[in-house]
């Protein structure tokens, strides 16, 4: 692993771990449990920008070099 991979991991577990602190937020979410608030929103925009990121890091990863 080169110093951009360890990097790039790195920062994705930092990503993930941080997520920790709006699990309960999260979990209401995946329970369907909507009110459409603001807030609801702005964690569904966070969620679906680091789903959109891990897609393209596992695309780019998979990807011969």
């Amino acid at each position: 692993m080169d110093s951009e991979q360890a990097q790039e991991t790195s920062e994705r577990d930092q990503l993930w771990a941080s997520l920790r602190a709006l699990r309960q937020e999260i979990d209401l979410l995946a329970a369907g449990q909507f009110d459409s608030s603001d807030r609801q929103r702005q964690i569904i925009t966070v969620l679906a920008r680091i789903i959109v990121a891990e897609m393209d890091y596992r695309m780019k990863d998979a990807q011969p070099e």
